[in-house]
């Protein structure tokens, strides 16, 4: 099992579009804070174009309970994030662990510094052009679709 955690995403667009892209990859979705969801956010409903009822999908109050969640499953939790100690995506390894659940932030600020010390490991996506980051969108669909092709050797 694989998880997309959410933490504070602003945008009701971007969540749909990552409950899609969840969904055509197989993964699962949290969301937390105040993420907007599709049981409250007709924007979520309408980007998401129904694979909010396929994916399995669930609401925590804090990203703490989501990433207590996945630890009880098993789960390497990973922030998806620009840090001083983050490591390439190029550079996980799936045999580390078989499943995981990463961790994305705020289309600003990204994920909270409390949420960081919680997390298994901080990965980022090397960047080759002037900016510094995609948006949240391309970058679930990026991590989601490395992770899955990662070898399990």
């Amino acid at each position: 099992m694989n998880v997309v955690i959410l933490e504070n995403i602003r945008s009701a667009y971007n969540v749909g579009n990552i409950i899609r892209t969840a969904d055509a990859l197989w993964w699962q979705v949290r969301l937390t804070w105040y993420t907007p969801s599709p049981t409250d956010t007709q924007k979520v409903v309408k980007t998401s174009l129904g694979a909010e009822n396929n994916v399995g999908l669930k609401q925590f109050g804090h990203t703490s309970e989501a990433i207590d969640y996945a630890k009880k499953q098993k789960l390497l939790v990973i922030a998806a994030e620009i840090t001083k100690e983050s490591v390439s995506l190029a550079s996980l390894q799936k045999s580390m662990h078989p499943g995981a659940a990463i961790i994305f932030g705020n289309e600003v600020d990204g994920v909270l510094d409390s949420t960081l010390k919680l997390v298994d490991m901080v990965v980022h996506i090397p960047m080759q052009g002037i900016k510094e980051s995609f948006n949240v969108g391309q970058s679930t669909a990026i991590f989601m679709r490395a992770y899955n092709q990662l070898s399990t050797q």
